[in-house]
């Protein structure tokens, strides 16, 4: 009980502290809005739940929605220089960039002279932009899949042809091997012939793989975009509730990193079993997950009372 009791002090003098901080830096928000939400980030996790709109307002004098948006600015841009100089309102602008974006729009415009306007313009094309790409990469990944692979008509008739002459090198071997010493030398070029057959035919199969390499390659460009939109989609989203844009903006994220299951059945084929009932396992921890949400959805009240669906 003392052990829990002396946690329980030390978390408040903490969160004393961070109290008398925030009061001091909210004198000039601006020019340590850096700062506050480093505060605001290591006060929410203390704060006790439901009490976190009131303590802001009683130290901060900033709205949830304000202290959000500070905290998802830190955790994204804080430590580099160029964005601490840019102040509140145009540093609030470059939230809905891509992640993995800013960079590159920090060295294609000139922010700091930019207006809240223009940003907020430039930032929308960067995200169209981003949109473009992924929509070109869904367009090729599609264009992949419903492409037959494409084996030259003059390689298919060749293969047959080989194929045809190995069942003949393979009945004349048996018939050369009853003749003993004397057809030796023939029976050795007639195995020299069936190698280099079967060396052409791997090369054939190396062309399919090629192919296959090339799908997954976009598959792959195109799940990292969308991971990319989806986390810069998640970083505006209010954290204390499942809003229906933050649940929106995970399902994308959960797309961009497991779309490709349902086409895995080549990887599926070759792996160990014990592994694959570790993936139903995982499988069926979702759809449980799903009924029960389902459930959850289908709720209604009755006289004041809820009814779960």
């Amino acid at each position: 009980m003392n052990d829990i009791a002396n946690a329980t002090a030390q978390e408040l003098t903490v969160l004393d502290g961070l109290a008398m901080q925030a009061r001091t830096l909210r004198l000039s928000i601006n020019m340590n809005m850096w700062q506050l939400a480093r505060v605001f980030i290591e006060a929410k996790e203390l704060v006790p739940h439901g009490e976190w709109g009131k303590w802001l307002q009683d130290n901060a004098d900033v709205s949830e929605k304000t202290a959000q948006d500070m905290m998802a600015a830190y955790r994204r841009f804080g430590g580099r220089p160029q964005f601490e100089t840019l102040g509140r309102a145009k540093t609030f602008k470059l939230l809905p960039l891509p992640e993995g974006t800013e960079e590159r729009f920090m060295e294609e415009h000139d922010v700091e002279s930019m207006t809240t306007r223009e940003i907020q313009e430039a930032v929308k094309q960067a995200r169209a932009e981003a949109q473009a790409r992924i929509d070109a990469a869904e367009a090729r990944v599609r264009e992949l899949e419903e492409r037959e692979p494409v084996i030259p008509q003059e390689v298919t008739d060749e293969l047959a042809a080989r194929r045809q002459e190995a069942e003949a090198y393979r009945t004349d071997l048996e018939r050369i091997t009853q003749n003993a010493k004397d057809s030796l030398a023939e029976a050795l070029q007639l195995r020299r012939d069936k190698i280099q057959l079967e060396r052409d035919m791997q090369e054939k199969d190396e062309l399919l793989q090629e192919q296959q390499e090339a799908l997954n390659r976009a598959q792959d460009d195109l799940l990292n975009m969308q991971s990319a939109q989806a986390r810069g989609d998640a970083e505006h989203a209010h954290t204390d509730e499942l809003t229906l844009d933050l649940f929106s903006a995970a399902v994308r994220e959960f797309m961009g990193l497991c779309a490709r299951m349902p086409y895995m059945g080549g990887s599926f084929a070759i792996m160990p079993q014990q592994t694959k009932n570790s993936y139903n396992e995982l499988l069926h921890t979702i759809e449980g997950w799903c009924e029960k949400s389902r459930q959850a959805l289908d709720s209604y009240t009755v006289e004041g009372g809820i009814i779960i669906g």
